[in-house]
């Protein structure tokens, strides 16, 4: 009987699923939804879901696998994972949440002279110029926020496994 050993690709998309269904959760219970509450979870969910996805991918290959295997197999889910999550945040905050409101752009150019480096019209467009190219801060963020605790669950999970080589 051959195993039947489940795809990277299908565990990537399950804990990508897993995240975006947090994420909207979060929206629900929270106005806006604090930055450390939204990464905490994404982090949580991503080691938990790469962890178990290296623990399953030994039992069903057998254990006959070496730690280089299961880490290369939670790498790739991981490096999946984080590129949803990067194109999900891209259109998020490129696409469909508005620019900051003149009350949030006022408070930025009020932040940026108390920095004391400008003033008046070069404050509001470093700010305007902030609050542009934020999708780049945001998705950047995602990236990392997916990658470290995926990796971080892929080498545990490699680790801990029971090899039978």
């Amino acid at each position: 009987m051959e195993r039947k050993i489940t795809s990277r690709i299908t565990k990537g998309v399950i804990i990508a699923s897993l995240l975006l269904a947090a994420n909207f959760i979060l929206q629900k219970i929270y106005s806006p939804v604090p930055e450390g509450t939204r990464y905490l979870t994404w982090m949580t969910i991503t080691f938990a879901g790469v962890f178990a996805g290296c623990i399953l991918y030994s039992k069903q290959s057998g254990g006959n696998l070496s730690f280089g295997d299961v880490f290369s197999h939670g790498l790739k889910t991981v490096s999946l994972v984080a590129f949803i999550m990067a194109i999900y945040t891209f259109i998020i905050y490129k696409f469909i949440q508005p620019m900051p409101n003149a009350a949030e752009m006022e408070e930025a150019v009020k932040a940026i002279e108390q920095q004391g480096n400008s003033i008046g019209e070069t404050a509001r467009q470093q700010a305007e110029s902030a609050a542009k190219n934020r999708w780049i801060i945001y998705v950047s963020l995602s990236i990392f926020v997916s990658l470290i605790p995926g990796m971080l669950g892929s080498l545990a999970a490699a680790a801990l496994i029971k090899k039978n080589r």
